[in-house]
């Protein structure tokens, strides 16, 4: 899912130090139903060798006898030392609640567990479920979050966390339900949680303050833990909530070099054209064109400067949330883009270009249009100076996407195990590509214009026979431009129009099925609010 004031000790920053073998941890793991005993697990004697490891750099094992018993391990930048077993146990315990909300509060049909039921999906294998949009594709990968801050709050970096994503969801899916294991499940839930995870360890990275006493360090403890709960969790019960200490030697694991928090709010069009030619007497029918006037709140947060010196995972990302009123759901989209490697091709007074790899999270869901997906993209990135105030930003880069969820008129011929609702969306594989240009103004935005082609083959949902019709087997194309435009007034505050296209051309195998188009649009006029750091120029 925080210190007693005492007199500082500062622990070695290079990412070793030396002490003696632990006692190895209990590790119960022979029913999720024994919530005390994991429960007992993940506050008893590795997080007690855990603080007083981290306090006096040497833990000392009753059964050492002997000098070699010393071993030398790793710690993060927060002086916490790798511990694998507390993180397991976490693991099953993160599990553990969620198997007992389901069970007790919500008294779920799917939580009659036992090792006839572990079995029996391991031997079924991966199959594909009817969750709703928002719950596949938003809920579980916040979910997944909790799996990798469960590991990357006990030392461990962002490569090694990601293991334990995987490993967590693995356990869910085979061992925390009666439902068969769903592939979506585990892919969205697994890298969509790294994803959300990495940036909310950022996050509260940037909050925390090892040094602060007081109300201060109240507050920043409870901001941090709001926003990574395992992390805020394991400061706890390692006392680290209340120590007075160091923090990271290199700032740029506490705070980047550049900082920008955006905040829009305003008002929202969005107009809808679904296909007119969806045969009526084998799918729902065509939906009616429709149109939605409302409000919506935006939340955008740039941490790091792509061009940095370092290029750690997420040393450079961007966080986008959109909350709409009067729609489907009061979450509109959820963007997350994290750089994991780069190196510069270019690199002079007069341009930057790096070429790299990022992680990427994408949601987005409203009355229109259901898209999310998981990916991992190459790129190229140019900055430009023009002047002392402008500068062009280009970027050219590739998805591919394991996992995307796209909505479709045929996706109702899903076969998913105990069908409890017909699906709207299809799952399957991707391939994509993007674009942008943006014109920087004093190292701000003012005008950024994207298109994004995504393709994706349906494996599951428009995969099917229709009677009369034959098999369906469905790919989909879509294409997004976006155009924004904002304009600072006076200090800290702006304003701003978007204008966004949305295109999805659905084809099918079956030539007697036609091409069906969705066009949707969008136009959004709002007030900005920023407020950040490092941004006094242009030069990248």
């Amino acid at each position: 899912m925080g210190d007693a004031t005492q007199t500082p000790m500062k622990l070695p920053r290079s990412s070793t130090y030396t002490l003696t073998s632990e006692v190895a941890p209990p590790f119960l793991v022979n029913r999720l139903v024994l919530l005390p005993a994991l429960l007992a697990v993940a506050i008893s004697s590795p997080l007690t060798g855990q603080l007083e490891g981290n306090r006096r750099g040497t833990v000392t094992d009753s059964t050492a006898t002997a000098p070699d018993s010393q071993r030398t391990i790793r710690t993060d930048a927060w002086g916490v030392r790798r511990n694998g077993a507390v993180a397991l146990a976490e693991l099953v315990g993160i599990n553990a609640l969620v198997w007992a909300y389901n069970e007790y509060p919500r008294g779920a049909d799917f939580t009659d567990i036992s090792p006839d039921t572990y079995a029996s999906n391991i031997t079924q294998g991966f199959t594909w479920d009817d969750n709703n949009f928002a719950n596949n594709m938003f809920s579980h990968p916040f979910h997944g979050n909790l799996y990798y801050n469960a590991a990357r709050s006990n030392g461990f970096n962002y490569w090694a966390s990601v293991p334990f994503a995987f490993l967590g969801s693995f356990l869910w899916e085979c061992c925390g339900e009666t439902h068969p294991a769903a592939l979506n499940d585990w892919v969205a839930t697994s890298m969509g949680g790294s994803a959300i995870g990495e940036a909310l360890y950022r996050m509260s990275s940037s909050v925390l303050d090892n040094t602060s006493t007081g109300l201060e360090r109240f507050g920043r403890e409870v901001g941090a833990t709001a926003l990574n709960p395992v992390r805020g969790f394991n400061r706890i019960v390692s006392g680290r909530v209340s120590e007075v200490g160091e923090n990271p030697d290199h700032v740029l694991d506490r705070w980047p070099t550049q900082l920008l928090n955006t905040l829009y709010v305003g008002y929202r069009r969005l107009a809808n054209d679904p296909p007119s030619n969806v045969p009526s007497s084998f799918g729902r029918g065509a939906a009616e064109a429709q149109q939605n006037e409302t409000g919506f709140v935006e939340i955008d947060f740039e941490y790091g400067s792509p061009f940095g010196e370092r290029r750690k995972p997420f040393d450079h990302f961007t966080f986008n949330l959109v909350l709409n009123t009067r729609d489907k759901g009061l979450i509109g989209a959820l963007a997350i883009r994290g750089h994991l490697w780069s190196t510069d091709l270019v690199h002079d007074d007069n341009q930057r270009l790096i070429a790299g790899f990022a992680h990427n999270y994408d949601f987005i869901d409203n009355n229109a249009v259901e898209f999310g997906g998981q990916s991992v993209s190459a790129f190229l990135l140019t900055r430009i100076p023009v002047d002392d105030r402008f500068a062009l930003q280009l970027e050219l880069g590739g998805d591919v996407y394991p996992m995307a969820a796209v909505n479709s008129e045929f996706a109702f011929l899903a076969e998913v195990p105990d069908t409890s609702r017909l699906r709207e969306y299809d799952m399957g594989y991707g391939l994509g590509g993007r674009s942008g240009l943006r014109v920087l103004l004093n190292g701000r935005t003012f005008i950024d214009g994207t298109f994004d082609l995504v393709y994706s083959r349906a494996l599951n949902g428009s995969v099917g026979t229709l009677p009369e019709i034959g098999p369906i087997d469905a790919s989909h194309v879509i294409q997004a431009f976006t155009l924004a435009v904002r304009v600072p007034v006076i200090q800290h505050f702006g304003v701003g129009v978007d204008l966004e296209y949305y295109r999805r051309e659905s084809n099918f195998a079956n030539p007697a099925l036609t091409t069906l188009i969705q066009v949707a649009r969008q136009m959004r006029v709002y007030l900005t609010w920023e407020v950040g750091r490092g941004f006094q120029g242009v030069q990248p």
